[in-house]
């Protein structure tokens, strides 16, 4: 048993760094963070992609003993490059802590070609840190960070599998009971990001859409309960937050669990504005009436592709009618839709292009997000198409990661990439004449930083969309 050991705790920088006009605080970086303050420990905090790496040099202490540095966990914002820049972070962390150890996707799925790339690492994480790390920041034992078989080190022994498939799938919200893992916000500069903030209400998926890596990396849905959901909600409007975004990867998994959290900001007279994004065959009218009566302006629903059969295959079952209907009564009461669309699919042909930029046109949400697939590792498709073993750092000249990227990948057809530019550009002209504004970049976002969006605004793009536009109560 070691004394109280004082942790830094990283949320690396993306590259290009992240424009501060889409930022929000990094909640999974922080909720990490909280966990280990939870356990009596030191911890001090930094956003590298907020701040840059000149914000190393103003921490409060010369020395750490551990330094946990968090990339691509639970928020996919990441470009496909960035962790071929940090070189000059683990540099200049390296001189100030005597462990560093990664925890993310990258860590997860390719840990030994992470630790070869970069010299000054300890470890890397497998799984979801929280669970992997809890008995060492309860018993503060330096010995568990080379006896734990979740922690790749350079002396580890390599394991046939990947090690991922073995972690433990813990209910993260079951460790801390009384207080949840409500993120500490204290520990960040909660006012250097845009007045949307997030939590992260619930873990996993029980769907398995062959593009998503999220039941692959942390298994099925897990969940707080409506009583802690609220705790943290009051946290954050005691911070002064009246716009507040659910990041779960399904928010309306379950219909009852989101009735109670609706019951309960409506008889605590919570004056506050969110979103959250769900699936079409989880809500119905009277769930969106209620959970518009609570507070509720905002909802993204992934609609994928035009063409039901490819839907079907991707692993969403629904109809074009209802998400037609579910998404006209959610705009009829007054809630601000995103619809999300991944054009090049498998399968995808030119007709379901048209099928799909039809249909868009046709649901007419307020914003319009348009996506080419990315091969996530942990997804269906990735593993099926390159194996876990093959990634970035081995120039396979995919673009694995990033769900941002204006253009198809490598993944399709040269006759289906000429046909989808053909074909968005006719889109991009009918859209503007439906009074969309087209975004190329995250730089467009920057005009509303000092002002708000009106309700019925219209924004379009291949690029990141902001948060919070538009939301009235």
């Amino acid at each position: 048993m070691s004394d109280i050991i004082n942790y830094l705790v990283i949320n690396a920088p993306n590259f290009p760094q992240s424009d501060p006009s889409i930022l929000i605080e990094p909640v999974d970086t922080l909720t990490l963070a909280t966990w280990i303050q939870h356990n009596n420990n030191d911890v001090d905090f930094v956003d590298l992609d907020r701040f840059g790496l000149r914000a190393i040099n103003n921490l409060k202490l010369s020395n750490y003993k551990i330094t946990l540095v968090v990339f691509d966990y639970l928020i996919p914002l990441y470009t496909s490059e960035a962790i071929n820049h940090f070189d000059d972070m683990f540099k200049l962390i390296s001189k100030k802590t005597d462990y560093i150890l990664l925890a993310g996707r990258a860590a997860s799925y390719f840990s030994r070609e992470v630790l070869n790339k970069f010299p000054e690492l300890y470890g890397c994480i497998i799984g979801e840190p929280e669970i992997v790390l809890t008995d060492l920041f309860k018993r503060k034992d330096l010995q568990l960070l080379k006896s734990n078989p979740n922690i790749v080190t350079r002396e580890s022994k390599p394991k046939e599998s990947n090690g991922l498939l073995k972690t433990k799938r813990e209910n993260i919200y079951d460790l801390f009971p009384e207080t949840g893992p409500i993120s500490n916000r204290n520990l960040c500069q909660f006012d250097q990001y845009i007045d949307v903030h997030s939590i992260i209400s619930s873990r996993g998926c029980n769907g398995f859409c062959k593009f998503c890596s999220t039941s692959g990396y942390l298994g099925g849905w897990r969940a707080a309960s409506p009583k802690l959901v609220l705790s943290e909600i009051k946290h954050l409007v005691d911070l002064g937050a009246y716009k507040i975004i659910f990041l779960d990867d399904n928010f309306s998994n379950d219909e009852d669990r989101v009735r109670q959290i609706c019951k309960l900001i409506k008889d605590n007279k919570i004056d506050v504005v969110w979103g959250c994004l769900c699936m079409i065959v989880d809500v119905d009218e009277g769930l969106l009436d209620e959970m518009y009566e609570a507070g509720c302006r905002w909802i993204h629903f992934g609609i994928e592709h035009g063409d039901p059969k490819i839907r079907l295959d991707v692993g969403k079952n629904f109809s074009n009618e209802r998400a037609i209907r579910i998404i006209q009564f959610a705009k009829n009461i007054g809630m601000r839709i995103r619809t999300s669309w991944i054009l090049d699919l498998p399968g995808a042909t030119n007709d379901s292009v048209q099928k799909t930029l039809e249909l868009a046109r046709e649901i007419s949400s307020h914003e319009v997000k348009m996506h080419f697939l990315a091969l996530r590792p942990g997804s269906w498709y990735y593993n099926d198409r390159l194996g876990c073993s093959k990634s970035s750092f081995n120039d396979q000249g995919i673009n694995e990661s990033y769900i941002h990227e204006g253009r198809p990948h490598n993944t399709s057809s040269k006759e289906l990439k000429e046909s989808i530019a053909t074909q968005f550009n006719k889109f991009k002209s009918q859209m503007r004449e439906l009074d969309y504004q087209w975004v190329p970049d995250v730089t467009f976002w920057k005009k509303f930083d000092d002002q708000e969006a009106l309700p019925n605004e219209k924004f379009f793009s291949t690029s990141i969309i902001r948060y919070g536009l538009g939301w009235k109560k």
